[in-house]
């Protein structure tokens, strides 16, 4: 539901049908707000959740969202897709992505998980990076397997903080 709050969806806002474009808008709006108060349903019940969308995206705008960000143990956090592997094509072959991506989480290990930033900014051997425009933004919204052991890690040491695992452990076991 990002592409609405997308910048780069923006630049042709005066292109098309408009009321398809506002439709389409206010659904992305509602869906964002539901997924809001879910997140603060999760916190208020002592339990984790993570939202994500593009750091650029105008739904971290949102009042709603601000009022969120503000909650005490809420983090806003942004991590870079090339850290986790995210690959795509262009005419020049296969790349990384950097698609910066915002997080808000209440876990403050599932954040740090989240937040790797892109090795050029250090490292001395640089990759390319490959831009998410024709088209190439569908592909990217699935995660990198990567990106996904990092946030079940970052999970499993805040269970592991909180009491509900032990480091021996290899899964979580309920009551």
């Amino acid at each position: 539901m990002c592409t609405a709050f997308s910048l780069l969806q923006n630049l042709s806002k005066d292109k098309g049908n408009m009321e398809e474009k506002k439709r389409i808008l206010l659904n992305a709006i509602m869906h964002v707000k539901f997924c809001i108060k879910l997140c603060v349903e999760q916190q208020e019940s002592g339990r984790y959740f993570l939202f994500e969308h593009p750091a650029s995206a105008t739904s971290w705008k949102l009042p709603e969202m601000v009022q969120l960000l503000m909650r005490p143990g809420v983090l806003r956090v942004v991590g870079h897709m090339c850290a986790y592997g995210m690959k795509s094509q262009d005419a020049e072959g296969e790349g990384l992505v950097k698609k910066p991506t915002g997080w808000a989480t209440n876990s403050p290990y599932i954040a740090e998980q989240v937040s790797q930033l892109c090795s050029n900014r250090w490292r001395g051997a640089k990759h390319r990076h490959v831009h998410l425009i024709s088209g190439r933004a569908k592909a990217a919204e699935v995660y990198p397997p990567r990106l996904c052991t990092a946030i079940l890690k970052g999970l499993r040491r805040q269970f592991i903080a909180d009491g509900i695992m032990n480091a021996r452990d290899i899964g979580t076991v309920c009551c």
